[in-house]
Parts: C-alpha cells; sequence; structure tokens
C-alpha cells in the first residue's frame, strides 16, 4: 500500500439524491414488494459511512426538505466505520462473523466491495423497488448499483472522469484543452505548459499512483476485469487496458509533465495554491476537493472532457452505492428514507443544493443547468460553494457528458485484493524496479498465485 494517504483513506465525504415510496423487506428472502409507508412511527436508521458523517447527515437534511412530516418521526445515527470504504468493508465482515447484531441499517460502499457481499447474499434485492424508478435514472446509475442484472443498491455518488484544469494559467501556457484530442496531446500540453510556466505541471505524480488513476485509464478500454471467466484466467498481460495503464504511468512520470507530487501527501493541497498543479485528470468526487484547497481560485476552474486513451474517453471510477443489509433492523425505513432522498426529483435536487454532487435522476438534470444555486435551510451544513461558481457555467454539461461515459473494471469478489495487488506493481514500476512487461507479467503471477479463481469463495 502507498505510504502516503490515498484517497480511499482520506476523510472522503459524499451525497446522494431521491424519491419516497413505501414497502416490505422480507428477511427471509432477497426478493421485496411495495407495502404501506415505513415511517409511521419514530425510528432511528443507523447509517455506516467512512471518514465524517456528512454523507448521512446531508441525506438527512435532504429528506427533511422533501418530507418534513415525516421527518419527525425519522432520527439518523451515523456510524464511522474507519477512514476509508476499504474499512467499512472490514467491519462488517466483522459484524457479519459475529452474527450480526451490531448490522446498520444502511451501509455505504464503493462499487469495488458491492461483488462481495452481493454474491455472499448478504444485502437486500432491490430490482423490484426500484423499477419504478429505472426510467428516470440514467443507465450507467442503475448499472453502478446492479449485480448479476440485480439491484443490490440505491447509488449514492457517481465518479466519473473529468479533467479540471487552471483556465487562467493555460492561457498564459498556450495551451487549449480543446484542442487535446487524446493522451499524447496531453503529454505535449503539459510540456508546453510547463516551458511556458515553468512552475506549474498539467499532472502531478510522485512515487504511489492512485488506483483511481489507474482505473481511469483502463476503463478507456471497457468492459475490462481482472479476471476472464469465460476463459477462467486473468487477463492482465492480454488485456490491453492494463498495459495502457502501465503506458500512462511512464509518460505522466515525464519531470516535464508532473510535478512530484502525490495524491492526498501533505504536499497536495498546498501545491493547487502555489499554482505547481495547474489542471488534475482525476474523477468528479474532486469537485469538493479544490473549493476547500483554494477557495480563493474560484472561478479560475474549468472542466473538460478527459482525451482519448485508445479510441475512447469513457471509464471512471464507479462510485459509491448504499445498501441495506439483510440483517438491517429497519429495511424499510431504510428504503424509504434511501429513495426519496436519492430517486425523486425533489431528493436530488435537494442533495445538490447541500453537497454540490449532480443528479443522476433524469428529471432533475433537465432543470439543473439554467438553475440557480439552490435555496437550502440549513446553509451552514454546505461546506461545497455552487459548483458553476467556481467551475464556470459549462460544469454540468460537461459533467453529464461523462456521467453518460462513466464505465468501471468489472470487480468480482476479490477485487479488494485485485486492486492491492495493482496498486503494488504500479509502484514497483515508478521506483524503475520493473519495466512495463515485467509489472505486467509479475501481476498476472501474483493474482494467480494468491488468489486463483476470484469467484470460488
Amino acid at each position: 500500500m502507498a505510504a502516503n494517504m490515498s484517497r480511499r483513506r482520506f476523510l472522503n465525504s459524499g451525497i446522494a439524491m431521491t424519491a419516497g415510496v413505501g414497502l416490505a423487506l422480507s428477511k427471509k428472502s432477497s426478493r421485496s414488494t411495495l407495502a404501506a409507508p415505513a415511517v409511521q412511527e419514530t425510528t432511528t436508521l443507523r447509517v455506516m459511512v467512512w471518514g465524517r458523517p456528512d454523507a448521512a447527515n446531508w441525506n438527512y437534511e435532504a429528506y427533511k426538505q422533501v418530507k418534513p412530516d415525516a421527518a419527525q418521526n425519522l432520527a439518523i445515527e451515523p456510524v464511522i466505520g474507519g477512514a476509508g470504504d476499504l474499512e467499512v468493508a472490514e467491519q462488517f465482515r466483522l459484524m457479519l462473523s459475529a452474527g450480526g447484531a451490531d448490522v446498520p441499517d444502511i451501509i455505504r460502499f464503493d462499487r469495488l466491495e458491492i461483488p462481495e457481499f452481493a454474491a455472499a447474499d448478504v444485502l437486500y434485492d432491490l430490482t423490484d423497488l426500484i423499477a419504478p424508478f429505472k426510467s428516470d435514472m440514467i443507465d450507467s446509475a442503475v448499472q453502478l448499483a446492479s449485480f448479476n442484472d440485480r439491484v443490490v443498491g440505491v447509488p449514492a455518488q457517481l465518479k466519473s472522469k473529468l479533467w479540471y484544469y487552471r483556465q487562467d494559467l493555460f492561457e498564459k501556457g498556450d495551451v487549449n484543452p480543446d484542442n487535446v484530442h487524446t493522451f499524447d496531446d496531453f503529454i505535449a500540453a503539459g510540456k508546453q505548459l510547463h516551458s511556458a510556466l515553468p512552475e506549474s505541471f498539467i499532472f502531478n505524480l510522485r512515487a504511489a499512483p492512485q488506483n483511481y488513476t489507474l482505473q481511469d485509464v483502463g476503463t478507456s478500454y471497457a468492459p475490462i476485469s481482472f479476471f476472464n471467466r469465460d476463459s477462467a484466467q486473468f487477463q492482465i498481460t492480454t488485456h490491453p487496458g492494463f498495459r495502457a495503464m502501465f503506458d500512462a504511468l511512464d509518460k505522466l512520470r515525464d519531470p516535464d509533465v508532473s510535478a512530484p507530487v502525490d495524491d492526498f501527501s501533505p504536499d497536495w493541497a498546498p501545491a493547487f495554491v502555489s499554482n505547481t498543479i495547474a489542471s488534475s485528470m482525476i474523477t468528479e468526487w474532486m469537485t469538493g476537493y479544490l473549493p476547500q484547497y483554494v477557495p480563493e481560485q474560484a472561478g479560475q476552474w474549468r472542466v473538460h472532457a478527459w482525451p482519448n486513451v485508445g479510441s475512447s474517453n469513457q471509464g471512471g471510477e464507479g462510485g459509491a452505492v448504499w445498501v441495506i443489509p439483510k440483517q438491517a433492523r429497519n429495511p424499510e425505513a431504510a428504503f424509504e428514507f434511501l429513495s426519496t432522498v436519492h430517486l425523486s426529483k425533489d431528493g436530488a435536487l435537494a442533495v445538490l443544493g447541500i453537497g454540490g454532487l449532480a443528479p443522476y435522476i433524469k428529471s432533475a438534470r433537465a432543470v439543473v443547468p439554467e438553475m440557480a444555486k439552490p435555496e437550502i435551510a440549513t446553509p451552514q451544513a454546505n461546506p461545497v460553494p455552487w459548483p458553476p461558481a467556481f467551475f464556470g457555467p459549462d460544469y454540468f454539461s460537461v459533467l453529464f457528458e461523462a456521467q453518460e461515459r462513466l464505465a468501471w473494471i468489472d470487480y468480482d469478489p476479490r477485487s479488494s485484493k485485485e486492486m492491492a495487488l495493482l496498486e503494488d506493481w504500479s509502484q514497483r514500476f515508478m521506483a524503475k524496479q520493473v519495466d512495463i512487461d515485467g509489472a505486467l507479467q509479475g501481476l498476472q503471477s501474483d493474482l494467480e498465485g494468491q488468489i486463483g479463481d476470484p469467484w470460488q469463495m
């Protein structure tokens, strides 16, 4: 693992959006049926998140806006499962092994963890309950919360890849993002920028590449997975997406392209302040970080689509998903809460106003580009400025197009281990201990030796 704190272990904030409906969830079956409204008397939902309680609290603020009367009978108890999603998954495993008495009503996972617990059949199947909302959801959001053609959660946060850049520095460096069509164009633009502005760089990378950088590159070749179930083989040495990951690192580590700073290291935020980092090809959660790092730079940042890697600029990191464990005490109320906050137009817009994350609900997206910042009842709960005010008037149109192109690695039940091994070999590559072929062959060998068939649990 990286010596520096990774984004997964950082104090990450997240949110969501949606509509209300009543139902009954049987604890003896993964199928569900609609029934009377669930929240009819005082109910406390325990919501497990990572980092900070914001994700739970902001959802509750949105729920109160959409259903103020019902909110009087509903309370939220945030539970911090650890610094990141990997720790949340470990806490859930421990709870299950202990019999499940302390299992919360709702858990926030990254897509990475979904296959493990869905395959173990410890999450409610929400397929029938989501059905009334599917026509108003973009397809990538539905797929994000699905596993083996069943919907097992409610999308919390999409993580499409975006290129954030300083418009003022790019103008001084004579770099026009509209002329950057390929990854090689990006590298050339980086050298042009650094030549014109020797203290500024188009990217940042030192010794510890983040897994999301590798995923953002590799998913341009989606569908992509570590393990090919048809051949029953790992495909690190044969799938072009994995070679593209290491080829990108090779080009990005050029000292004229990347500042020698790793993401989420102590030097990262200050490098934005000092204009050292002039752009970041990353995913859309960065919308919540830059305004905290450089509030004084509001209006100077813009967003753009990624350049093509290979022949595509699709891809991303996947996203975060809310799930309801089968041993939850209040599953009916849990879904009523999540559907109200995430799946309705009103809920989506309430969450946007509170936390700044763009909705995946079509009816909400239709009104967002022309709307002003929503007025919210609890402005102190919103540390994120209205995105167009910070990133320019085209922010939502660029983001919505990226969300339509969202793709992720087709994770399997052992993906947490697989990603850890990928991170290990990327660091060996950055340290010049191996070349690209050596990294691919080493990763392939480790996966075969340490995991075998990831579907044989």
